[in-house]
């Protein structure tokens, strides 16, 4: 018995890296009923009928807008059975210096390069990652020192909630 648990601890699970060479909008039909039947009601729902666009943000996110934060929006384009995800930042781009994180494993610095749906998929997957791997997340001030962006437990779990419904949701997690 021992044996086994040295050999799952060695060769067991790892946290899978999402892959960011082939990115990937669309969603399946089972995924996405999943979603809709299952997950949606921990969102607040909002339908945009001129773009035919269906935006959803998690209920348990931080709604404080003077506190500096970030959230994710999920975006539905049923027509093409696309979905995309938004970060959205509040205030507005604190972040444009690019978001510095802290981890055990090392540091890094993810940045939001472009305002495209690639570039948000991309920021997205990459602050997935950091989160996974409960780094600590620091940003640039007007002064340019580094400061501490507080996550609460509780929005920490928000976040990953958002994060880990929308990679299921277009294929890349299971």
């Amino acid at each position: 018995m021992i044996v086994l648990i040295v050999l799952f601890a060695v060769f067991g699970a790892k946290v899978k890296r999402l892959d960011l060479k082939s990115i990937n909008f669309i969603s399946t039909e089972s995924a996405e009923l999943y979603f809709k039947n299952i997950r949606s009601y921990s969102y607040d729902r909002v339908e945009n009928e001129k773009a035919n666009f269906i935006l959803y943000r998690i209920k348990s996110r931080e709604k404080d807008t003077t506190v500096f934060g970030l959230n994710f929006l999920i975006v539905s384009n049923w027509l093409q059975d696309e979905n995309y995800i938004l970060a959205e930042f509040h205030p507005y781009n604190f972040i444009s210096n690019g978001l510095h994180c802290e981890n055990e494993s090392g540091s890094d610095t993810i940045r939001l390069n472009g305002s495209d749906v690639e570039a948000h998929y991309v920021f997205a997957a990459n602050f997935y990652e950091q989160l996974s791997a409960d780094s600590r997340f620091f940003y640039h001030n007007n002064q340019k020192n580094l400061v501490e962006l507080v996550i609460s437990e509780e929005q920490r779990k928000s976040l990953e909630k958002s994060l880990k419904d929308y990679f299921k949701l277009v294929g890349k997690l299971r």
